[in-house]
């Protein structure tokens, strides 16, 4: 099988590493994955000069086999404490955010050693990690590879920051978006840049239901800004379809996401009391919350991905005691979402027509936070049972290498 990163990806490791959210307090449900066939052909792509257009049904797509063997597992660092985010460099390094510490942490040939300046002090004095607040995402630009953002957790609220990283050493950072809502729950967290340069940005709604449908708030979103180091960043480009930093709205808790090489985005989304979910992201579009969670509440005739009444459904479910989705990442022929109730990694084919039926990888790390791509055909994950609600092992947390065919 053949991996690679986003064919946005700034550029290619040139040597990897050597060696390599929550749902509410949910009642166990023990009810399998679905999964339908959504349409390839209605989310725009965005063409060279930056306008949207519609794509063809791919052809990058391979066999729709709903099952996939994990061939290796190796450790590749250890002893993180309450990891996040996981984001590869162009050097083969690996960063890593660390949420109650404020630490990002560089992995390199098997340690982990913590970047420093005025950057790295300013996140570890600013950071308030309280609840699922804290240091969070993280998002290298693919265009400036120097140019690094980071989602946090403050005293006046979620906030999006750039910094410049020299070697080891972080410049003072500067904000790019403010003014995100934050509370002990539901704050989103996840940052990367698409396949049009622009950074997107995903929002909790902050335990407060009604902000995911109010337009006019920054909570229960999926926000869509420039950020390319310029004066222009954190504003919002001219084709969003509110003329505001909003993408898409209804969401409740958005902690991953990704593209396929064709445009299509998908974010896995966590449920409240009984359906998690994986959405097919359009824009403009409204994903429910609070009104629906995933199916529950929606007409009775709506199918998975059907958009009715104006609110879009998912692509996928699970229960939430099998999920609690946070990272995705997207290969040529699957989408791999981390779980951390489920502790595990779901594995949704990419078929013809759209996905095909989830499946476990079947691992046995205990809560697994983000996966990240590797393009010598490795994905990378990280375990996160030191983050209060799991249960730590041995030199816990890390970061595991897989090889699957």
């Amino acid at each position: 099988m053949t991996i690679r990163r986003s064919v946005f990806a700034a550029a290619t490791f040139t040597a990897l590493i050597a060696v390599t959210g929550c749902s509410s307090a949910d009642p166990d449900v023990s009810s399998s994955a679905t999964a339908s066939q959504p349409s390839t052909t209605s989310q725009p792509s965005i063409s060279a000069s930056g306008s949207l257009e519609p794509i063809p049904v791919p052809s990058i797509v391979v066999d729709g086999a709903a099952t996939a063997t994990v061939t290796s597992q190796t450790k590749v660092v250890s002893s993180l404490a309450a990891p996040w985010d996981l984001e590869p460099m162009p050097d083969g390094s690996m960063l890593v955010s660390e949420r109650d510490t404020g630490a990002i942490k560089r992995i390199r040939a098997g340690f982990a050693t913590s970047l420093n300046g005025p950057g790295a002090e300013a996140l570890r004095n600013t950071v308030v990690a309280e609840g699922e607040g804290g240091l969070l995402g993280l998002a290298v630009d693919p265009s400036h590879p120097s140019h690094m953002y980071a989602y946090l957790s403050r005293a006046d609220g979620n906030a999006v920051v750039r910094m410049t990283l020299t070697g080891e050493l972080l410049s003072a950072p500067v904000d790019v978006v403010t003014g995100i809502p934050h509370a002990a729950n539901h704050d989103g967290g996840r940052i990367d840049f698409g396949p049009d340069g622009y950074l997107y940005i995903a929002t909790g709604d902050a335990a407060d239901g009604d902000l995911a449908q109010d337009k006019d708030s920054l909570a229960g979103k999926i926000l869509r800004v420039v950020a390319d180091g310029s004066d222009d960043d954190g504003t919002a480009p001219t084709d969003n379809p509110f003329d505001s930093l909003v993408w898409s709205m209804g969401h409740r808790n958005v902690e991953g996401f990704a593209w396929t090489a064709d445009g299509r985005m998908y974010a896995s989304e966590f449920g409240q009391n009984t359906t998690d979910e994986l959405n097919l992201i359009e824009p403009g579009a409204n994903y429910g919350w609070p009104d629906v969670e995933a199916r529950e509440g929606a007409p009775a005739a709506t199918e998975l991905s059907d958009t009715v009444d104006g609110l879009t459904y998912p692509v996928a479910e699970w229960p939430v005691a099998d999920a609690s989705p946070s990272g995705v990442a997207i290969t040529e022929d699957a989408i791999y979402v981390a779980a951390l109730r489920g502790e595990d990694v779901w594995r949704i084919p990419l078929t013809q027509d759209g996905i095909g039926t989830p499946a476990r990888l079947d691992l046995d790390l205990g809560r697994i936070r983000a996966v990240a791509l590797g393009p010598e055909g490795s994905i990378y994950i990280l375990t996160n049972n030191t983050d209060g609600r799991g249960e730590p092992r041995d030199e816990d947390d890390h970061v595991f290498r897989l090889d699957i065919s």
